[in-house]
C-alpha cells in the first residue's frame, strides 16, 4: 500500500486495476476528478471501475494519477504521457473543475517536452499505442504524425540512409549545416519500431507531403520489412503477411529505387506467406521491371530447393519482363537490357550447376530451356550454356549416357563460338553424339560462308542489313520458346517492341498507395502478316 492511501472505511474508495488493489479517499480524488465527483453525487461510484477498465488503464499510470490527487509530485515522460492524458481526460481532471489540474499539466508537457523532440515523439507514439484509440476525437495521432514529418523534412536522414542500387547514381544528401540535428553521440529513434497501424499511415502521409525525398522513405520501408518479416523468425505468419501486404502498398514502382535483392526476397516471402494476389503481382511487376539490374545471386533467391514451383516462378518473372518491358526513357532501339537478362540467365544456370549438387536433372533442363529461349536471337553464341552443362556433368559423374544426353539437349551446338567448339570437341564428359555434332559445326560454318559469297550482290546487301538483333525468324523462335511455355500464339517480344508504338505498362497504374492496378497493356504482336489474331492481354500471376 502506498502512503497516500486511506483506511477510513466510510470514505474509502476500493478499486482494482488489473488485479492491483487501490484504497483511496473519495473526497481527495473527487477534488481533482469531475467524473468521480459526479458519480459520488449520483451515488454511482461503482461505475468507476468500468470506466477505468474501458480505457485499459495500467496500475502504474493509475498510481501516478492518484499520487497527483494527493498532492505528490508526478514524473511525466514520453513513456507515460499518452496514458496519463487518457486517464486525466476520462476522469475529468480539467481546469474548470480544479485549478492547476493534471490534464493541463500533461498537455503542456506534451507540447513543450515531447513534440519538439524526434526521439520523444516516436517513443510517445509507440508507448501510447492502446491509449491513443481512446483519444481519437482529439487527433493526437495526427499531431504526432505532423511533428515527425516536419522533422523528417528538415533532415531526411532521420528515416535512414538511402539504399543505393548498383546502377543508381544518386548523389548523397547533404543537409544545411545550420539545420544539422545530429550530435556525434546522438542516435535517432527509429520509426521501424512503431506498430504497423501507425507506421503505414505515417509513411503514406510522408509520401503525400512531397517534402521528403522518396529515397529516404523507401529506405525506411525496407528496414521495416527486414525487422518484421525478413529477420523475424518467431513472428506469427499472419502478422508477417499483414506487414508484407502493407509494404507492397507503400513501395513506389519507379525502377531502380529498390534493391533487386530486397525485391526478390519480398516476392518470395509474399508467396510463402500466401499474401493477396495484388501483393504478389505487385512485387512480381517490380522484380520483372528491373530484372536486367539483378545478379545471379538475386535470382537464386527465387529457386531455393529448385522445385517445380520455383522453376515456374523464374519462368513467370522472365516472361513478364520480356512481354511487358518498354523503354520509358528514350525512343532508341537499344536492346542492351535484353542482352543483360540473357547473360544473367546464363550466369545463373552456371551458378546453380556449380554450387548446388542437389539440383536435379529435370530442374537443370527446365532452367536450361528458359536460358536457351532467352539467348535465342539475343546472344550470338551459347558458350555460357555450354559452360553450365559442362560443370553440371562434371559435378555429377554418376549420370548415365542417356541422362547426359538429356542435360545436353539445352545446348545448341551450332551457336558455339570457334573457341567453344574447340574446347567441346575435346571434352570427354560430353556424350559421343554431342561431340560428333560439334565436330560438324566448323564444316557447316564454312559451307554457309561459301554459299553466302556465291550469292548475288542484292542478296548479299540484304544479308548485311540483317543483324543478330533484328533477325525476325530468330526473334520469333525465341518468343515461341519462351512465351509459348505459358501463352499460345504470342509473337516476338523484341520485334514488337521495336516496331510497334511504345505504350508504358505503368502508365495505367494509379500511383496512389493502397490502390494498385495490375492490368497490363496489350502485349500481342500484330507486326507479322501471318498472324492476324486480335491483340491479347497477358497477365502473369505469381502463385
Amino acid at each position: 500500500m502506498s502512503d497516500f492511501e486511506t483506511r477510513n472505511s466510510k470514505s474509502e474508495l476500493h478499486i482494482n486495476v488489473k488485479d492491483v488493489a487501490f484504497h483511496l479517499s473519495k473526497e481527495t480524488i473527487a477534488k481533482r476528478s469531475a467524473t468521480v465527483s459526479s458519480l459520488l453525487e449520483r451515488n454511482k461510484i461503482d461505475e468507476l471501475p468500468c470506466i477505468l477498465r474501458d480505457i485499459e488503464t495500467d496500475p502504474e499510470t493509475f498510481k501516478l494519477v492518484a499520487k497527483f490527487c494527493y498532492g505528490y509530485k508526478v514524473n511525466l515522460s514520453s513513456d507515460n504521457i499518452v496514458s496519463v492524458l487518457c486517464i486525466a481526460y476520462y476522469l475529468g481532471m480539467k481546469e474548470e473543475h480544479s485549478t492547476d489540474n493534471l490534464l493541463g499539466k500533461a498537455s503542456s508537457f506534451l507540447e513543450t517536452r515531447v513534440l519538439p523532440s524526434w526521439n520523444e515523439t516516436v517513443n510517445a507514439l509507440r508507448s501510447g499505442d492502446k491509449s491513443l484509440d481512446k483519444l481519437a476525437d482529439f487527433e493526437l495521432v495526427d499531431l504526432f504524425f505532423d511533428s515527425l514529418i516536419e522533422k523528417a523534412s528538415y533532415d531526411p536522414r532521420l528515416l535512414g540512409e538511402p539504399i543505393k542500387n548498383r546502377e543508381e547514381t544518386t548523389s548523397e544528401y547533404r543537409p544545411n549545416p545550420r539545420r544539422r540535428l545530429f550530435d556525434n553521440d546522438w542516435k535517432s529513434e527509429d520509426l521501424i519500431t512503431l506498430p504497423l497501424r501507425f507506421y503505414e499511415p505515417l509513411m503514406i502521409r510522408a509520401t503525400e507531403s512531397r517534402s521528403i525525398p522518396v529515397e529516404y522513405i523507401v529506405s525506411s520501408v525496407c528496414n521495416y520489412t527486414k525487422k518484421w518479416v525478413l529477420d523475424e523468425e518467431d513472428s506469427v505468419s499472419g502478422k508477417k503477411r499483414e506487414v508484407v501486404e502493407a509494404v507492397e502498398r507503400l513501395l513506389p514502382h519507379k525502377r531502380g529505387l529498390i534493391s533487386c535483392e530486397f525485391l526478390f526476397k519480398t516476392l518470395k516471402h509474399s508467396i510463402s506467406l500466401e499474401a493477396s494476389s495484388e501483393c504478389r503481382n505487385g512485387f512480381g511487376i517490380r522484380v520483372s521491371k528491373q530484372l536486367d539490374m539483378a545478379t545471379p545471386t538475386d535470382l537464386k533467391i527465387l529457386t531455393q530447393g529448385y522445385g517445380e514451383k520455383d522453376i515456374q516462378l523464374v519462368r513467370t518473372v522472365v516472361t513478364s519482363f520480356y512481354s511487358n518491358y518498354t523503354n520509358e526513357e528514350e525512343d532508341s532501339e537499344d536492346v542492351s537490357v535484353f542482352v543483360k537478362v540473357a547473360k544473367l540467365l546464363e550466369e545463373f544456370l552456371l551458378l546453380a550447376a556449380s554450387e548446388d549438387t542437389s539440383l536435379k536433372l529435370e530442374a537443370f533442363v527446365a532452367l536450361g530451356e528458359i536460358t536457351a529461349a532467352i539467348s535465342l536471337g539475343v546472344l550470338r553464341y551459347s558458350d555460357g550454356i555450354y559452360r553450365a552443362v559442362d560443370v553440371f556433368l562434371e559435378r555429377r559423374g554418376y549420370l548415365t549416357e542417356s541422362e547426359k544426353m538429356e542435360a545436353c539437349k539445352v545446348l545448341d551446338c551450332k551457336k558455339l563460338s570457334r573457341q567453344g567448339c574447340e574446347e567441346a570437341a575435346k571434352n570427354q564428359r560430353l556424350p559421343l553424339r554431342v561431340v560428333v555434332q560439334i565436330l560438324f559445326v566448323p564444316q557447316l560454318q564454312i559451307r554457309d560462308t561459301v554459299a553466302k559469297e556465291i550469292k548475288g550482290g542484292e542478296e548479299k546487301v540484304e544479308e548485311e542489313e540483317v543483324t543478330v538483333w533484328s533477325d525476325e525468324d530468330e526473334m520469333e523462335k525465341m518468343s515461341e520458346k519462351l512465351l509459348g511455355m505459358e501463352i499460345q500464339d504470342h509473337e516476338c517480344v523484341i520485334h514488337r517492341w521495336k516496331k510497334a508504338k511504345k505504350v508504358s505498362v505503368w502508365s495505367q497504374v494509379k500511383r496512389k498507395f493502397g490502390c494498385l492496378t495490375t492490368s497490363s497493356s496489350d502485349d500481342a504482336c500484330t507486326c507479322d502478316a501471318k498472324n492476324n489474331n486480335k491483340k491479347k492481354k497477358i497477365h502473369h500471376l505469381y502463385k
